[in-house]
């Protein structure tokens, strides 16, 4: 007597019995540099005015430029957006990134800095600052041009595809029903380990990464007496559940 098929519906339904988590750098929250790069390039672009050089001296006229004596405008054909939000956009977004992509502001540090920041605004508001803040922002006008941003924008885009989805597919840890595999890094060796034992802790969120990096996270695996530190991990309480849920599937079999 041949035993009956297994259901469409069954198949489907059942768990995996192999899983990959992959461990990414601090690179993956980089994405929106590159992404409000190039939103600021079109934006200039399609703005399209042209920087002019012009001496010191230099007065506007109506729609005419009145340079100094013996000197003339240089007409470049760089593209540069006549407003100063694009280049401090830009900038700001990168120093964000910078600031809140390391991870290190999480738990009592991300209090600490959000407290320090109010407690900054209530102090300016207090001694009637704001022009005066306004007064010195007026030195730190911010222009790019359009090659500026491609490289900048540009690059990093393509640094952070190389290492997203070539790079840091090498660097995994794979769970089976009896096995956990381990490979740290490119052109190391695999480790194994049994699933005897096992414990899994996934670390304190931060609000940066869990938005930014489509909720990543730390996961913690203790196995064979020591512990694995998985970083930034994405989705990482999918993973943690899909994870228990294979081990559980273990203890059913």
């Amino acid at each position: 007597m041949s035993a009956a098929a297994a259901s469409p519906e069954t198949a489907r339904s059942a768990p995996p019995r192999e899983m990959r988590v992959y461990t990414h750098t601090g690179l993956l929250y980089w994405w929106p540099v590159w992404a409000v790069g190039l939103a600021m390039a079109l934006w200039t672009l399609i703005e399209n005015r042209h920087m002019a050089l012009v001496a010191a001296g230099t007065v506007v006229e109506g729609n005419a430029l009145v340079v100094p004596a013996g000197t003339e405008p240089v007409l470049t054909p760089v593209h540069v957006s006549a407003s100063r939000v694009p280049g401090a956009l830009f900038v700001a977004t990168f120093l964000i990134v910078l600031a809140f992509g390391s991870g290190w502001l999480r738990g009592w540090r991300a209090y600490t800095f959000a407290a320090s920041t109010a407690a900054g605004i209530l102090l300016v508001a207090w001694l009637d600052g704001w022009d005066e803040l306004a007064r010195w922002a007026a030195y730190f006008h911010i222009y790019i041009n359009v090659g500026g941003y491609l490289v900048l924008a540009g690059g990093l885009l393509v640094v952070w595809l190389a290492q997203v989805f070539i790079v840091d597919r090498r660097k995994y840890v794979e769970f089976s029903l009896s096995q956990i595999r381990v490979h740290h890094e490119v052109g190391e060796q695999e480790q194994a380990y049994d699933t005897a034992g096992l414990a899994l802790e996934k670390e304190q969120y931060d609000w940066f990464r869990r938005v930014v990096g489509f909720g990543a996270g730390d996961l913690r695996i203790r196995v064979g007496g020591q512990w694995i530190e998985v970083r930034n991990v994405v989705h990482v309480g999918r993973r943690l559940a899909a994870i228990e849920r294979l081990m559980r599937t273990k203890d059913v079999d």
